[in-house]
């Protein structure tokens, strides 16, 4: 794509030079009101129906709301806290840089993570929205970030957020463009997570036939007394986790984030419910152990592994219960104990958890040692080559993600000249 015939130095190091009749402007200049923070409300006041009220984690990176989220009885939000066509929201802690540009009637309010501003109309919301979605935003963010336990960004920086602005017909070009262009990008990445999916469920089916089933289609079965586990090898058996495994709960310790941040030298690996989780300066275990995640949302939505092999020198939080096989081979302990179904064992509904009295009851199926190995080697080999393919997909969708963002950001800097793209 071409450039602008004529360019001026911006004076601002993460933008570089702009176009030669953009406007210098800032946050607060556009904005109909002033910097107005979201309500500090807790969680013991969410109710089923109501005014929708949005957290920062209800703003996924691309701007969007989840679909599910959390309410506030409607005569408990005063009118000021209610969103008005092109609000925008802006997280200023956690997940910094979010934003979220309200472009309906439907009223919602907000948390006190977030910071509102309105630009006035739908053209101009669009386009500041698409800047915050732009490589030179992400610069300003890191140079910007207040350090502490979890960095954050105070409103007052945002207000004073240095902007340019073409004219409004070009803004309008711009941002017709971008949806566009995002439109199309979006599309082959969902294209692609369809792809990972129904890879994933291959996966999946894939252990927990072997698991189940064994290899040998002829072989004779008989009735598991387990409804979701079925029929098993009939000269396999059942039996308790507790009799199978030893658990090593009462070693772990847990570590706030704000201990690890001190450390110096972080080089064992730090375990919590889903995996490796950080680095840290001393281990616990130092041996093959498989770790089952003891509390959150993966136990029902099962997004990422929840029973996985740790290995070397590593340590281990209090959210995820640690298992020592009495015998066996671990691998194929580790594919079984993840293909289980723990369903009927989580409690809590906020907090769904999976406790050391009821995992160490679930039952599970143990096949004879050989046979444990040929299954272990054979997944082994059959998983490698779909994770390869897993992990080829989404290097695809990191470089589509990559080359949206590089071009929202040389169109919204002026780098490149859009207005008569079609």
């Amino acid at each position: 794509m071409k450039r602008y015939p004529e360019y001026k130095e911006s004076g601002i190091e993460w933008i570089t030079e702009i176009p030669m009749h953009w406007k210098k402007t800032r946050f607060k200049y556009e904005s109909l009101v002033p910097v107005q923070y979201g309500l500090n409300i807790n969680s013991d006041l969410y109710v089923e129906q109501g005014i929708r009220f949005i957290r920062t984690t209800d703003i996924t990176d691309d701007g969007e709301l989840i679909d599910k989220g959390v309410y506030l009885e409607s005569d408990s939000v005063e009118n000021i806290y209610l969103t008005q066509p092109n609000d925008f929201l802006i997280s200023r802690s956690g997940t910094l840089g979010r934003t979220y540009l309200h472009q309906s009637d439907e009223k919602h309010t907000y948390g006190g993570y977030l910071v509102r501003f309105n630009f006035g109309c739908s053209i101009k919301s669009r386009f500041i929205f698409y800047f915050t979605k732009s490589s030179c935003f992400e610069d300003w963010i890191t140079l910007n970030t207040i350090q502490s336990t979890i960095g954050n960004v105070n409103g007052q920086k945002y207000a004073n957020l240095e902007i340019f602005l073409p004219s409004h017909t070009e803004q309008t070009q711009i941002a017709n463009f971008l949806d566009r262009k995002t439109k199309q990008i979006d599309e082959l990445i969902r294209i692609k997570e369809q792809q990972i999916e129904l890879l994933q469920e291959q996966r999946a089916a894939l252990i927990n036939q072997a698991v189940t089933k064994g290899l040998d289609p002829n072989v004779e079965m008989k009735p598991s007394g387990v409804e979701w586990i079925g029929e098993i090898p009939k000269h396999w058996i059942i039996r308790k986790v507790k009799h199978e495994f030893e658990s090593l709960d009462n070693l772990r310790i847990p570590l706030n984030s704000e201990t690890r941040g001190s450390m110096k030298l972080k080089v064992y690996d730090y375990y919590g419910a889903s995996g490796i989780i950080d680095k840290v300066e001393n281990y616990i275990f130092d041996e093959p152990l498989i770790l089952i995640g003891e509390d959150g949302a993966n136990l029902y939505l099962r997004s990422t592994p929840l029973a996985f092999k740790a290995t070397g020198k590593y340590w281990v939080n209090n959210h995820a219960h640690v298992l020592k096989p009495k015998h066996g081979n671990i691998d194929y302990l580790t594919n079984m104990l993840e293909s289980l179904d723990y369903t009927h064992y989580i409690t809590g509904a906020a907090q769904p958890k999976l406790t050391s009295e009821h995992l160490m009851n679930i039952t599970v199926i143990i096949p004879p040692p050989l046979e444990q190995t040929q299954i272990a080697d054979f997944l082994n080999s059959k998983t490698q080559q779909i994770d390869e393919l897993i992990a080829a997909e989404q290097q695809k969708i990191q470089l589509l993600k990559e080359y949206r963002q590089s071009l929202i950001s040389e169109a919204v800097t002026g780098k490149i000249d859009v207005r008569k793209e079609p």
